[in-house]
């Protein structure tokens, strides 16, 4: 009779508790998110898609936000002019989830693919350089490190001095 009690007692906690639990929603709900640099800061202009004509852009303080979402797995893919682009398995299961992005300079991505390449690991250098082409395939560095891929993947001595040449001249370029 005591354990009875004693578990008619707890009975109430235990209620509390699972109701205080986030729970699984099956509907639609307005999804939020930041995106942001490597050191916190926020990434202003940043757009921000889930497919199927879910998209936004990031305002001043990184912060997206999509009023009407299904809950559900998706893939979002971001990209912005002067950031990396990112594309991330995200779940969307609960009213209150944040999706946080964390992308970082794109002049940090091209010191990576230059260090690659100096080092000869072209096709490495490739990949990295071909996931930021839908957002970046404008700017005059990226077809420039493109270039120069091109080139050492089909080496000469002849070009490969140009390309070395080349690349000490043009190190400072704008990025």
């Amino acid at each position: 009779m005591k354990k009875m009690k004693r578990l008619l007692e707890l009975l109430p906690l235990l209620v509390m508790l699972l109701s205080c639990a986030s729970t699984k929603f099956a509907g639609k709900a307005a999804c939020t998110g930041r995106v942001c640099g490597p050191h916190g800061e926020p990434v202003e202009n940043y757009q921000v898609s889930f497919g199927l004509g879910l998209t936004t852009v990031t305002k001043a303080n990184g912060m997206f936000l999509i009023p009407e979402m299904s809950a559900g797995t998706y893939t979002v893919k971001g990209k912005g002019t002067g950031w990396t682009s990112v594309e991330k398995e995200v779940q969307f299961i609960d009213r209150r989830s944040i999706v946080c992005l964390q992308v970082e300079p794109i002049a940090a991505l091209y010191q990576r693919v230059e260090s690659l390449l100096r080092s000869g690991l072209y096709d490495e250098a490739e990949d990295i350089l071909k996931k930021e082409k839908s957002s970046n395939a404008e700017s005059k560095l990226y077809q420039f490190y493109q270039r120069v891929i091109d080139y050492c993947q089909s080496p000469s001595e002849r070009k490969m001095r140009k390309i070395s040449e080349k690349l000490m001249e043009e190190r400072d370029y704008e990025m």
